[in-house]
């Protein structure tokens, strides 16, 4: 009985892991493995809500994955900026940086920071605070879309010290934009 038993385990293990790889290779179709959030990407934005702006926009991003891939960080950098608004002048951002999430086999949520700085003597000043939250899906083995929610704020939302916006009274300027991300390939081999 205790054979018995232990193959039915044995069995049940062995179905469960079969279904997990199963899973993880279908999830984005035959031969192509489980999604991760890994890589080196490039962001270009392709729709504008929220905003009369229609400006060629790109910038460039690295996810580092946790060891599952299904968390990373993310850093990057703004290669076409947004046009300015003549009321906030700055003179260059700062590298992007945030988390990614995912969220199911195909989508993932992610949190990002940067900030808008004016060359001032005798030092560098933060103009606004850049926040762009939201939800990314892979549309192919090497592509995602992602909207992105912006929020720029004053440094006065800033209230505790942290770099990070708390009061929603200093938001000066929210909008919605969708992009079309590349993953740059590896090198041919």
């Amino acid at each position: 009985m205790f054979i018995s038993r232990r193959k039915t385990v044995m069995a049940a293990l062995a179905a469960a892991a079969l279904l997990v790889l199963a899973t993880q290779i279908g999830a984005f179709g035959p031969g192509q493995g489980a999604v991760k959030l890994e890589g080196a990407w490039i962001a270009k934005v392709i729709s504008y809500e929220n905003t009369p702006v229609d400006w060629p926009v790109q910038w460039s991003y690295v996810l580092a994955p946790d060891a599952s891939g299904r968390s990373a960080s993310l850093h990057g950098s703004v290669e076409v900026a947004f046009p300015q608004n003549p009321n906030l002048l700055y003179d260059f951002t700062s590298p992007i940086i945030g988390e990614i999430v995912q969220t199911g086999p195909q989508t993932a949520a992610f949190n990002t920071y940067f900030y808008g700085i004016r060359k001032a003597a005798p030092f560098d000043q933060i103009v606004f605070i850049g926040r762009s939250w939201g939800e990314t899906r892979f549309t192919g083995p090497r592509e995602l879309e992602s909207t992105h929610h912006f929020e720029l704020y004053l440094p006065a939302a800033d209230t505790n010290g942290d770099a990070l916006p708390e009061d929603k009274g200093y938001l000066i300027n929210e909008f919605v934009v969708t992009t079309q991300d590349t993953r740059i390939p590896p090198p041919a081999r």
